[in-house]
Formats: C-alpha cells, structure tokens, sequence
C-alpha cells in the first residue's frame, strides 16, 4: 500500500460519515487587602469580577516571575524594594486565591499551568511572611494538584500534551522544586511529577520528526520545528540548540519565547536533574519502532469524567486523536486529531513536516488513533457542527509546489498517498489561505 512520491511515500487511508477512518502506513527514512504586619490574616474570598478586559493569568505569571528574581538576586535589589515586591505578591495572593473556577472565572484544578503557578506564588510569599492562610492554601493546591495528576493511575496533567502549555508547566515546576518551600506539599511532589511528565514527553516525542505526536489539548503551533513552543527551550537548554525542536533563531516567531530563556535557564539544571538518562536519550535518539500509546485525562477529583487520548508513532508518520463528549468549544488551540508526516525527508536538521487537523467544528468526537490509521466519529448528531468534517493542511515543502504540483484535498500530497472512505458524505473544495 505503498506508492513513491518524492522519495518515499506514506499511506493514509481516512474514512468519514458520521465515522471517519483515516489508515497510514509508510517506511521512510475585591477582597480586602492583608495587613502585611498580621501573620495569620482572615478576610473574605468573594467570586472573580468578568475577564473581558484583561487575562487574570497574568498574576501567576508575574507572579512567579517575582518569586525567582527576589529567590536568585535579593542581595542586589535592596530592602525597599524587595519590601514592595512582597507587598505586590502578597495582593497577588489575595486575588489568586479568589479564583475558584466558578463562571466566567476558568481557574480549575485541570487549568494546569496557571494552576502551578498560582500554587508557588501564594506558597512562596505565605511562607516568607509567615502567613498561614497563604500557606494552607497552597498546601492544599499541591494536595490536590497531585491527587490529580495520579487519579486513577493516569498520572496526566489535565492540561495534556500542550506543547506551549506543557513548556510553562515546566518553567512553574522547575520553579517550585527550586524555590518553593520545602515543606510545602506542591513542592514534595513535584520533582514525581516532573520525572514522570518527562517520560511521557518522551512516549510521545518523535525525535526524527522533531515533533510531539498528537492529539493537543492546546497548541499554538502544530509544528515545533517552524514555530516556536516554550516545551521546545528546554531541548535547547538541556541538550543543546542542535537538538532542539525550534525554529530558526532568526525566526521572529522564536522572540516571544526566547525571551523567557534567562528565566528558563535558571531553573534548567533543577529540571534537567529529574530526567533520568535513559529518558534522556530517549528525547534525542531516533526510533526505528512502532508506538501506540493511550492515555486518560482527568477533569477533577469529584466526578469520573475523563476524556481518552490515543496515538500512533511510527519514524516518518504520526497520528493522534482524541475521545471528548462535552458541551462547550475548546476554542482554535484545541486539536482532537491530527497527522504528522515527513513531507520533505531531505530537508535538515528536521525533514520538511507535513500535518493536517481536524478543525473541531463539534464539541463531542470520538477520534481514535491506530497503527496508520485515524478514524473520527460525531457520536451526539444534535449538535452543531457534526454535519461536516474540515481539516487544516500546512507544510508542502516548496520545491513540491515549485514543481508544478497543487493540493487537491488529500488526492495529491507529498510523501503521503491518502485513502479516505467516507460513505454518505459529500466531498468538499479545497480552500487555500
């Protein structure tokens, strides 16, 4: 089932309907505010006013931020101003502690990153004002936290195999085994949650490819090789930039992360430190053997609710997907199943890569990945959106396009023939952007 297209060629059988099947095979290479004096504060928590104007994130992330600059350089700061930094952290604080999740606030458990964060930054200033309400309340985010991570045996992120996220996850837990107070239980935990994040990273890296196999629970690129994710910096840092899955450094795509390298770099060795070698190797060594991984996905510790992530790697050709029956849109990060491939095995460092999406027009999939094959269902027909299967295509390599070929659908693309079986669906154009 194999047919030649530039050098090699990949085999990819897709079907849709209300199911779609997808088959691949290839073999190429206003809380009031504490008094800062009292050591034991009681004030009022109250619901988070509307995020329509601003990205209450950001707390976390300046916050942290603050908790690694006073950490690393308080001697070179001056007493008056570490004095207003904590006062700062410590109105930080307050208003962490005020989100809750409750609409339109989005601060659940499984909102890891900021989840992490918020833990460290309300930890790090209780403890340096002995401030035991601070205190508690990080201590039991960091029980819960991890309670979450090892429910039932799926030591997962709610936040899953996000490329950008799982980078800031690395920065917040490399920042809490390096700064957070040693006491604290998210800080116990962390160096565990670290190790066994990594391997999973590791599970579903494709070193040849230079890329994460799907599916994404959020992902601003689909492509860590052409535009930039913070997960890719931590490559760099550890291994070094010629094994890093990152884009040119003169990309100015790369700016934005690359920005945060100094903050990375500081806690680079903490996290580097709880990788095992052979994980390790695993990160930068091309595999000759095929992949099936599966996972469960956890939304809190109340319910049983869960959502099942399936992948298949093989060197030259990836698939991912994912089961979600929910009510409510994930929004454009979301990618419940999408294919990699090599579209240009030549090109280095990393061959030319080719994907396409599922773009989540519904809100309840069933997608599933197996070997050379990918296969989407709308199980709930009642909801919007489940009348039409539409994927996003990139990476043609241009000498392809330059040779006088033209993207058809799937009927024509490079290193990759594609059988798609969709019984009772009606074939759509082919829209370029």
């Amino acid at each position: 089932m194999i047919r030649r297209g530039m050098e090699t060629s990949n085999y990819l059988q897709m079907v849709y309907a209300p199911e779609l099947h997808l088959l691949a095979s290839t073999n190429i290479p206003q809380s009031p505010i504490p008094n800062l004096v009292s050591t034991n504060l009681q004030y009022t928590i109250s619901a988070h006013p509307q995020k329509d104007t601003y990205d209450p994130n950001w707390r976390e992330f300046i916050g942290s931020q603050l908790v690694q600059i006073v950490s690393e350089f308080e001697s070179l700061l001056g007493s008056s101003l570490v004095s207003e930094i904590e006062t700062a952290l410590a109105y930080t604080a307050v208003g962490a502690m005020r989100r809750n999740g409750t609409s339109p606030d989005n601060l659940v458990l499984a909102y890891t990153n900021p989840s992490y964060m918020r833990a460290l930054t309300v930890g790090w200033i209780g403890a340096r004002l002995g401030n035991s309400t601070f205190i508690d309340f990080a201590n039991t985010q960091g029980t819960e936290l991890f309670e979450l991570f090892t429910k039932n045996g799926a030591n997962t992120l709610g936040e899953y195999n996000a490329p950008t996220y799982y980078g800031m996850d690395m920065w917040a837990l490399g920042a809490i085994a390096k700064y957070g107070p040693e006491n604290a239980t998210f800080t116990r935990h962390t160096k565990t949650i670290l190790s066994t994040v990594w391997e999973d990273i590791a599970d579903h890296y494709n070193p040849y490819l230079g890329n994460m196999v799907g599916p994404y629970d959020r992902a601003y690129t689909r492509d860590m090789t052409a535009h930039s994710a913070v997960l890719g910096m931590f490559w760099w840092g550890i291994f070094g930039y010629d094994k890093a899955p990152s884009p040119l450094k003169g990309e100015t795509d790369l700016f934005y992360d690359a920005a945060q390298g100094s903050a990375l770099a500081l806690i680079m060795e903490t996290v580097a430190n709880t990788i095992t070698p052979d994980i390790k190797a695993k990160l930068v060594t091309p595999f000759e053997e095929e992949r099936q991984l599966e996972k469960t996905v956890y939304y809190d510790l109340d319910t049983d609710e869960h959502r099942i992530t399936t992948s298949w790697l093989s060197k030259p050709l990836m698939v991912g997907a994912q089961q979600v029956n929910e009510t409510v849109a994930r929004g454009q990060q979301f990618v419940p199943a999408i294919v990699h491939w090599a579209s240009d095995p030549v090109h280095k460092p990393f061959p030319y890569i080719g994907f396409f999406s599922l773009y989540p027009s519904a809100t309840t999939i069933d997608a599933v990945a197996s070997a050379n094959k990918l296969t989407i269902s709308y199980p709930n027909t009642t909801q919007e959106g489940t009348d039409t299967f539409q994927f996003m295509l990139s990476g043609i390599p241009p000498p392809w396009n330059l040779a006088g070929n033209v993207v058809d659908g799937f009927r024509s693309l490079p290193c990759l023939d594609v059988n798609v079986t969709a019984p009772g669906l009606e074939e759509l154009g082919t829209a370029e952007y």
